[in-house]
């Protein structure tokens, strides 16, 4: 048996190419454990989700023993009752969502310690996004430049915790992309 056969796999399906661009940095040599990224072929989080799903089996994902799975989604233009079921739906097949208000950039807005409450839309997260990265665009590279900052986001992202249920005319903008993280820094610490 090969080191390829023994890794475990964390698969990582996002709606975007912000987001498959800067997960696809996770994909690590001499580590236990590898990241696959794909693109849903559509952003309607219902379509994601259930592609999600397709690619666990596809790729034969054991996601009740060491493999893992996200589905990377904004909130944006989704309904509560959409985002509620897909969460419990998650649940069920043991996927982890990783969901932001309102969108995916709200993250790297964190990085340069900027407030994201006002953001409503997602053309707001990109007008604020263009003061600190002057012409940012979805498809970029933005790795080194957000890395040099990324335990501190990571930390302020801390602040968005998803329940069993999100209630979106409460809950405050933000990320839970820390728990994708604070795998990352489990599996790291398991290896001898």
């Amino acid at each position: 048996m090969n080191l390829h056969q023994l890794r475990s796999k964390i698969l990582i399906v996002t709606e975007g190419y912000t987001e498959k661009k800067y997960f696809e940095k996770f994909r690590e040599r001499d580590v236990d454990y590898e990241v696959i990224v794909r693109k849903s072929p559509d952003n309607n989080a219902k379509k994601v989700f259930k592609f999600c799903i397709n690619e666990i089996k596809n790729i034969g994902l054991d996601v009740k023993n060491d493999d893992s799975a996200y589905c990377v989604i904004d909130v944006d233009y989704n309904s509560e009752d959409t985002l509620n079921k897909i969460l419990k739906e998650a649940k069920k097949n043991n996927i982890h969502i990783i969901l932001s208000k309102p969108c995916f950039e709200v993250f790297f807005i964190l990085h340069f310690d900027r407030d994201i409450d006002g953001l409503a839309e997602p053309k707001d997260a990109e007008m604020e996004l263009n003061n600190y990265i002057p012409g940012y665009c979805k498809t970029g590279d933005y790795w080194k430049l957000l890395s040099k900052s990324q335990k501190k986001a990571v930390e302020y992202s801390r602040g968005y915790v998803i329940g069993e249920s999100i209630d979106l005319k409460r809950c405050c903008n933000g990320t839970n992309v820390y728990e994708f993280f604070d795998e990352i820094t489990r599996r790291k610490k398991k290896v001898p």
